[in-house]
């Protein structure tokens, strides 16, 4: 009897001394899971209806990078970051300022060289311009028919009998007659915009140094109308510490076919009987030169990431950031371009995220890692307030274990007008299996009605949103990422992005969503490791 008392009682130490580990480790599982499920009702659609109400108001104008918009939104931003208590991280600053360079076209013409002016900037669109300062080269300009090539048996070729190395190549729109499979896409054949994009390539590879794109007057007027802005914009850039050498860029701008006789060198009477040779034979060489006069300004833009830092526990040497970009377009032809969505949606989204964490440590459960939440500017320039960072981070990257970016999640896109309960998911699988991992069950866990899409997850989509936001400065130091985002929709980069079109039930499960990933981030044993 006593034997037995005895081996009960070592079977009993022995369970507990096996399982007792076990049990914490479940206790601790529940209670962060209590925890995370609490914190979580504080990302609320009121809320950011509030925020988003202003940034996205005409009051901001735009918020295009540098102007007086931005500066009102960087402000308001970085106060709301000083009232939920965030450390200001750049030597005591909310802001990490920086300079840009814009740069513009002041004067672009083309004169034959009987002297008159062919082309300005004021009646066609320039896509990049050659070099810097003042230039007035004179060059050879070639026609290359339709600009296109096919190998084979039956191919076909703009190029077999004329060589455009170092000239200036003119290409008409569309293609020859029965011969549409040149251009493989069908919606392309379509678009003046994808057609500059495929024939300029091709041109380049053969040594083209630039191209002028000849279309009928009503696709010009059309193309001009959609896109002409975007190409008439400014280019900005970081300042380079280097000094570079002022070498010619590539050259593409878009005119119409009533230029073209006299551009080559021809009156309309001899141009109608030479082009009536071409298209028969696709032989004759039709050259002339020209000179090219180009000039650029350059301003210089002062402009501020605002970042606020939330310090964690054990393993505060360890980050995550939490990125959106809440810089727009400004005011175009005396519209504003509020940008509700993009990306005052995303922008709204880190606010409520900071707020839900800056509570939890304020009630004694900070993260084990630290966040930085980082609001970016000049991410319509080209991801360049990211790109600053990454390039001058506050924090040491190798100590920067992931990035949550959010980019447009208050709408829908044509794929999901009926349902608005899903996310488009890029980069997760790109760097990091067990962040994949963890996405995928947190999503399952904690935002069940919302569907991942993973439809532009691949790093060879033709639509690059892989590296189209600010994640991107992220992944290319290594940093595992998720992309999350809602897809562009009729309203994207127009005037007509404002907040009554805005799904806010939709924008707080997503943003619920990042906030149990990244609590689940934040506070695990070991950091997201990078393994591919």
């Amino acid at each position: 009897m006593l034997k037995t008392t005895i081996s009960k009682i070592a079977c009993s130490i022995l369970f507990l001394f096996i399982f007792s580990p076990f049990a914490q480790a479940q206790q601790k599982v529940q209670k962060q899971d209590s925890l995370l499920t609490n914190y979580l009702k504080y990302i609320d659609e009121a809320d950011m209806k509030k925020h988003l109400s202003i940034l996205a108001s005409d009051e901001y104008e735009g918020r295009e990078t540098g102007e007086k918009g931005q500066k009102m939104a960087a402000e308001y931003l970085a106060n709301r970051f000083k009232e939920l208590g965030l450390t200001a991280p750049v030597n005591d600053s909310y802001f990490q300022k920086f300079e840009l360079t814009k740069t513009s076209l002041a004067e672009f013409r083309i004169e034959t060289l009987t002297g008159k002016i062919e082309l300005s900037k004021d009646e066609i669109i320039v896509t990049s311009s050659f070099g810097e300062d003042k230039n007035d080269e004179e060059h050879d300009i070639i026609f290359a028919g339709y600009g296109l090539e096919e190998e084979g048996e039956n191919g076909y070729s703009s190029y077999k009998s004329i060589d455009v190395k170092d000239k200036i190549a003119v290409i008409i729109m569309g293609t020859p007659k029965g011969k549409e499979s040149l251009i493989p896409n069908e919606e392309a054949r379509k678009s003046v915009y994808l057609q500059m994009t495929y024939k300029g390539k091709l041109a380049k590879a053969k040594g083209a140094k630039g191209v002028i794109f000849i279309t009928k007057k009503a696709d010009y007027t059309l193309f001009n109308e959609m896109y002409g802005h975007y190409f008439k914009e400014p280019k900005w850039d970081i300042p380079s510490k280097e000094k570079k050498e002022n070498k010619p860029e590539f050259l593409a701008a878009l005119s119409t076919e009533d230029k073209l006789p006299k551009l080559l060198g021809y009156t309309d009477k001899k141009w109608k009987k030479a082009y009536k040779k071409w298209k028969k034979k696709n032989e004759t060489i039709l050259e002339a030169k020209a000179k090219v006069f180009s000039e650029m300004k350059i301003e210089k833009v002062e402009t501020e990431n605002v970042l606020g830092f939330l310090e964690g526990t054990d393993k505060k040497e360890e980050i995550i950031v939490l990125t959106a970009h809440y810089d727009h377009i400004g005011i175009i032809d005396g519209k504003i371009y509020n940008g509700a969505d993009d990306d005052g949606s995303g922008t709204t989204a880190v606010l409520e995220l900071a707020e839900a964490f800056a509570l939890a440590k304020k009630e004694g459960h900070a993260p084990r890692r630290s966040i930085l939440f980082m609001l970016v500017t000049g991410e319509e320039k080209g991801l360049l307030g990211s790109r600053y960072y990454s390039d001058n981070p506050v924090f040491p990257l190798k100590n920067t274990v992931s990035n949550l970016n959010i980019d447009m999640i208050g709408r829908m896109d044509k794929d999901h007008n009926e349902d608005p309960n899903y996310v488009y998911i890029i980069g997760s699988t790109m760097l990091s299996t067990e962040l994949h991992n963890l996405s995928e069950s947190t999503a399952k866990m904690y935002a069940p009605n919302v569907k991942l899409d993973y439809t532009y997850n691949d790093k060879d989509d033709p639509n690059r949103y892989y590296y189209r936001s600010d994640h991107y400065n992220f992944a290319k130091h290594d940093i595992p990422v998720i992309f999350y985002f809602n897809g562009v929709h009729a309203d994207y980069h127009q005037h007509t992005d404002e907040v009554d079109k805005i799904h806010f039930g939709k924008m707080q499960e997503i943003t619920r969503l990042v906030f149990a990933t990244a609590w689940n981030i934040v506070n695990r044993e070991e950091r997201i490791k990078n393994d591919n």
